[in-house]
């Protein structure tokens, strides 16, 4: 080989080898800290997006950082920060993706979107890395046969052998000297520079020197840079900034349905979708899923969509892994309404009733002439507790004997029969679920014709529970009462009533013809009492037993009396069925 072939293979050497260090320093501290996210958990894995194409290998173990966004309750800023929450290992590292498991206890579980950091060696602390000075190899001694002729130059220090002659006559050393200067120079500016400026500046400098000795090891070394950080063969690297292309804001959703939102973009290699529910602080990050070119879709599981706002917006990622917001954001999220979900409801029920009962009342301790006995019955229906409560038809028959207590007690009459047989429409008017409204209209016969009468009461608490009835009722010729009734519900298989009444039933309105005189009882036609009845009270305790659901028998007992000396006991019962 020539001298100055070797001359030449050795300095195109040493810059390349001065080249390949400066980079690989820059490299590595540009990539002290290699950052991914987690991409999803499948089945006990957790897979990252760190794999050998950033610079990750089999058992290397990253860290496992949680982003949070907090909106400050004071200011209304949201403030961004993350948490270590542990490392992973990776055990299974591909082209594009990584498989991890957790090395030792996490913090808080794993989930889509946290970010790993992969942390590779970093440069020595002294100073950053100085290329080398380059300078020229020294041939080989000259052989006799070959040696230099005595007019050639002395021979110039060399750091590979000082006492080696120079094969670089004046003009060559100029221009050896020029290069290699000029190259140290370059190497000395790029000191800390990233490898884009680093590729701009090794094509600059072929630009300015094409044929210089180091023009072709730097232009190689450009296009490995170039192909190493992914930028394109010609042109300046721009990377453009992912744009929204479309995206219809759902208005709002049923709680406990799941959802599926979708997006379209330009410029982006995938998107994360952020969401919180009302009174949560942080987001929860969601990769989106391709759907298409441009189209990313997400699915938001039925346990996330509560009641009664979801807050969210959307990132986009370039392919260096920036991540951009294109839908709101993280301070001015998207609020979709979430409506509760109906519940079902059974059908309505109207409960239907049947009820008779009949009360014995006697007003004068068994003496015959001032005494009452009534039955009822009726069949209803509630439908609500609001409006139209209840409506119910029955009838009833009243037979009584009575008359004033002059009569009675002091002239020794016989009472005066009294009598009406009737029916009755009556129902009950829901004001509220605690007042109701009671009001019947009464149609009967009796001995001198068609009689009638009403009855209207006042319900304060609802009729299925316990509740007070307050009111009156005229009845024909046979008199008024005045009611006062307390239902009692609190056990469920004893149901009790009291009662209680003032009225002037049976005889409560004179019979028409001739009156009797003082002086002369037996001026009566049939020595009767023509008076009206006085005016009594009446006490009525009602105990019932529930034998079945829908079955209840009860019996009652009760006092009435006009005055003190003119008064007696009384009994009955009713039974009702309802279905």
């Amino acid at each position: 080989m020539r001298p100055h072939n070797t001359y030449q293979v050795g300095v195109r050497i040493a810059a390349l080898a001065a080249c390949l260090f400066a980079a690989s320093a820059t490299r590595a501290q540009e990539r002290e800290a290699v950052e991914g996210h987690v991409v999803e958990l499948s089945e006990g894995d957790i897979v990252v997006d760190l794999a050998h194409q950033r610079g990750a290998t089999d058992g290397a173990v990253v860290e496992l950082w949680r982003p949070l966004a907090v909106k400050h309750p004071v200011t209304g800023v949201v403030i961004n920060d993350r948490f270590l929450i542990g490392r992973l290992k990776l055990v299974q590292v591909r082209d594009a993706l990584s498989l991890a498991r957790a090395e030792g206890k996490l913090a808080r579980a794993a989930q889509a979107g946290d970010i790993v950091i992969l942390r590779l060696p970093k440069p020595p602390a002294s100073s950053p890395a100085k290329p080398p000075v380059v300078a020229p190899l020294a041939p080989p001694a000259a052989t006799p046969a070959a040696a230099a002729p005595a007019s050639a130059p002395p021979a110039t220090e060399s750091h590979v052998n000082a006492n080696a002659p120079t094969p670089c006559d004046d003009v060559a050393k100029s221009a050896c000297d020029s290069d290699s200067l000029e190259v140290s120079k370059l190497f000395d500016g790029l000191r800390g520079q990233s490898p884009r400026t680093r590729i701009l500046a090794y094509e600059a400098f072929v630009t300015r020197r094409p044929k210089g000795r180091y023009a072709i090891v730097l232009y190689e070394e450009a296009q490995q840079l170039r192909k190493l950080v992914g930028l394109l063969s010609s042109g300046e690297p721009v990377e453009q900034t992912p744009t929204r292309r479309s995206f219809q804001a759902p208005n709002d959703a049923l709680a406990g349905t799941a959802l599926e939102v979708g997006v379209e973009l330009d410029n982006a290699v995938g998107a994360v979708f952020h969401s919180r529910n009302e009174g949560e602080v942080a987001y929860v990050s969601t990769p989106m899923q391709p759907a298409g070119d441009g189209y990313f879709t997400v699915h938001v599981p039925a346990e996330r969509v509560r009641p009664s706002r979801l807050e969210y917006f959307i990132e986009a990622t370039t392919p260096s892994g920036k991540a951009v917001e294109v839908v709101a954001t993280a301070e001015s999220p998207y609020r979709l309404r979430i409506d509760p979900l109906p519940a079902p409801k059974p059908p309505e029920r109207h409960d239907a009733v049947v009820s008779i009962s009949s009360d014995y009342a006697d007003w004068n301790n068994f003496k015959g002439n001032d005494k009452v006995w009534q039955t009822e019955g009726f069949v209803g229906m509630r439908l609500g507790d609001q409006g139209i409560r209840a409506v119910r038809t029955g009838f009833g028959v009243f037979r009584g004997v009575g008359g004033s207590l002059r009569e009675l007690d002091q002239l020794k009459l016989d009472g005066r029969a009294v009598g009406l047989t009737y029916g009755y429409l009556e129902g009950e008017f829901g004001v509220s679920h605690f007042t109701g409204i009671i009001a019947r209209l009464v149609v009967g016969l009796e001995d001198n014709g068609v009689s009638g009468g009403a009855q209207a009461l006042l319900r304060l608490g609802n009729d299925r529970e316990t509740n007070l009835q307050i009111g009156g009722e005229v009845l024909g010729s046979v008199g008024l009462r005045g009611i006062t009734q307390l239902e009692l519900n609190s056990f469920e298989k004893v149901p009790v009533l009291f009662r209680t009444e003032v009225t002037n039933q049976p005889a409560g309105v004179s019979r028409r013809g001739e009156q009797v005189r003082p002086d002369n009882p037996s001026s009566a036609q049939d020595a009767t009492s023509h008076d009206q009845g006085e005016v009594g009270a009446r006490a009525i305790a009602q105990v019932g037993y529930r034998i079945l659901p829908t079955l209840v028998v009860a019996v009652r007992g009760s006092y009435q009396g006009r005055t003190i000396n003119h008064a007696g006991p009384g009994f009955g019962g009713a039974v009702s069925y309802q279905w």
